[in-house]
């Protein structure tokens, strides 16, 4: 293959590399837009069916009111109720978390319940008795109604969550394809630029001139008249932060053998002795992912752990950031407080929780520091879930 040919495919490379990566972008950015309207959309409808929620309750409640039309009121009673199952079904129809659907069939579970009771207290209307249909309207139906509710609840936050994880997973799949393809152009341009061939040796000592020989008296004198100048001195560039990866091996090993995380004090303080973090905080998600609960802390005073409350899933910092993300998020040190980084732990089913860490000596801007607590995050992963009940915090040092 001739020269020429040789640099029209890296060029021809080049091009189609930067095509790419494009239409990626392109196709994301759509796909993106499509994802946070339809999630738009079901939040719109789990909130209008909360509302219809509470006008099916208080519409049952006038069957009893003095001066009411109960004839009236039956028929609202009926169409407000298909308006909900009609916007439960639109619910189910675009979920896309399954825990969202069993939230909704639950609903729809005890909407058919709240009608079979309606029926009864029609019943005890029309007869008259007006004091069995109201123990059954401000009792049961109010039960039931709230219980519908919760469940449509749950299945919006359940929906949150997993579009989020979506769109986070999304997000990294993207900047490595992009990265892959900076790569290959970087690389294709730089094989498209000429380099001159170097000169023979014997070349070259044709055309250079042969230097005199310069003795050590000689020099002095140079040196004397100011002629000649030492080199000056280069700055020794200072070393790199570096990580133990033998300690951040052995460290991951014994997470690995701890049976709950009641163990996991003394394996948090060696965490904090490689990371160089003068804090560490280890937070959980609940069941319903609306927020985080601080379950191991180490490198605080008591008195500041057990003060520690929850973070609410859609808070403004750095933790909770992390959580909804499922990235690795990091803060830099001022003249007032200290760096901070923020670890997801994500799972196969997720993002469940977040390791957070006080950084010493810059330690939040040097990759591989972030790197072991990348490693170190994933380890705790495997361990940690959204605890069934909540536990109190428990300071390691």
């Amino acid at each position: 293959m001739s020269r020429l040919a040789v640099r029209l495919t890296l060029l021809i490379a080049c091009l189609a590399a930067m095509a790419g990566a494009a239409f990626l972008l392109l196709t994301s950015s759509q796909s993106e837009r499509k994802a946070a309207s339809a999630l738009r959309e079901f939040q719109v409808t789990a909130r209008a069916a909360a509302v219809s929620m509470a006008d099916l309750r208080s519409a049952q409640q006038s069957y009893v009111a003095v001066g009411q039309g109960e004839d009236f009121w039956f028929a609202r009673v009926t169409a407000i109720k298909k308006e909900i199952d009609d916007k439960i079904a639109a619910l189910r129809a675009s979920a896309t978390a399954p825990e969202a659907v069993v939230h909704l069939e639950a609903a729809a579970t005890v909407l058919q319940e709240f009608m079979e009771m309606d029926l009864r207290a029609r019943e005890h209307t029309r007869g008259q008795q007006l004091t069995l249909a109201s123990d059954m309207v401000f009792a049961e139906g109010f039960d039931l109604t709230k219980k519908a509710g919760a469940a449509i609840e749950r299945a919006l936050t359940a929906e949150e969550v997993s579009r989020d994880a979506a769109a986070a997973a999304g997000q990294r799949q993207l900047a490595m394809a992009l990265g892959v393809a900076a790569g290959v152009a970087l690389l294709t341009l730089l094989l498209l630029v000429p380099v001159k061939r170097r000169a023979r040796e014997a070349d070259v000592a044709l055309i250079e001139p042969v230097a005199p020989a310069v003795t050590k008296e000689t020099l002095l004198d140079l040196k004397d008249f100011g002629l000649v100048t030492p080199p000056p001195q280069v700055p020794v560039a200072e070393p790199g932060p570096k990580v133990d990866l033998g300690r951040v091996a052995s460290l991951c090993a014994e997470l690995a053998r701890v049976p709950d995380t009641r163990s996991l004090s003394a394996l948090l303080e060696r965490a904090a002795g490689v990371l160089d973090a003068s804090g560490i905080v280890l937070w959980i998600a609940d069941p319903d992912g609306r927020e985080l609960t601080p379950i191991l802390v180490h490198g605080y005073p008591p008195q500041i752990a057990t003060r520690m409350g929850n973070i609410k899933r859609d808070a403004v910092n750095l933790t909770a950031s992390a959580y909804r993300t499922g990235l690795l998020q990091t803060v830099k040190a001022d003249a007032i407080s200290s760096g901070a980084i923020a670890v997801p732990l994500v799972g196969g089913g997720g993002c469940v929780g977040v390791m957070a860490a006080e950084m010493k000596n810059g330690g939040e801007q040097q990759e591989p520091l972030l790197s072991a607590a990348s490693i170190i995050a994933a380890q705790l992963a495997t361990l940690v879930g959204p605890p069934a009940v909540r536990h109190k915090t428990e300071a390691a040092g």
